[in-house]
Order: structure tokens, then sequence, then C-alpha cells
């Protein structure tokens, strides 16, 4: 198992709100993910934080697998720049496991602990950084 972080911009689309909806989540994935591989998704700035633990539960999906996210863009013009890059693209599914609301697992907490910078694409996490996040996943419940 390999654990991941993931960032995400809620000024495109409502990541958080479609999760919380479905109890899941399609990406496009641009890395080799493995079903039962954990991910932590990272909400950024001004937040700057983990929000929610995800498991892989499915990879190498096709458009026409994935689920309809598009009334949860923020602007058609979102929706039509995302469309524009999809049709060819490899798809991961990401089942729900919590939400994380621990005030340590900021961008600065996970700095302290392993993690080079702010995350953009998906990474590994260093071991280091998972035994930290691991360790305040009840913090703030």
């Amino acid at each position: 198992m390999t654990y991941w972080i993931r960032a995400y911009n809620h000024t495109q689309f409502r990541v958080a709100d479609f999760i919380r909806d479905h109890g899941f989540i399609d990406w496009h994935a641009s890395n080799n993910f493995v079903v039962g591989d954990l991910l932590f998704l990272y909400l950024t700035a001004p937040e700057s934080r983990l929000t929610f633990m995800m498991e892989v539960e499915r990879v190498d999906m096709d458009l026409d697998e994935i689920a309809d996210d598009s009334s949860y863009y923020i602007s058609q013009t979102s929706y039509d720049h995302a469309m524009s890059h999809n049709e060819n693209r490899k798809y991961v599914r990401y089942g729900f496991l919590m939400e994380l609301s621990s005030p340590a697992l900021t961008l600065e907490g996970l700095r302290a602990h392993g993690l080079s910078g702010a995350p953009r694409s998906p990474r590994r996490l260093l071991p280091e950084t998972v035994d930290y996040i691991m360790s305040h996943l009840e913090d703030g419940k």
C-alpha cells in the first residue's frame, strides 16, 4: 500500500460537496495508483490543510465510467475547461474514509514532518509524514 497526497482548489469544483454527497470522487489519474492505496486530500491556500482521507477503489476508468459531476463545477467556464482535457485520460475512484479536522494537519505541520512543500500534483508521502498524519486522525473531533 502506498500513501499519497493530492491537492485541490475549491474555486473551480466543489470537491468537498461531491464527496459528502456521494461518498467518493472520480479524478483523472496521472500516477500509478493501486486499489487499496490511501490518499489524503489537501485543500490549497488560504486553508492549506488536509481535509479528507480516501482509499483508491478503482483504477484505469474511462470517461464513460465516471460519475456525472457537472453540477459541482463553480462555473460553466470551469466545466468547459475540465472537459476539454478529459477525453483520453484514465481515471481513478477515491472512496471516502474520513473527514479530517485536526488543527495539526496544516501545511506547516506537514512540512515540519517531511513534506517538502505545498502539494500541487499527486505525490507519495514519506513514512515520517504518514506517521504524523496518522497520529492526528482523531484530533479535532
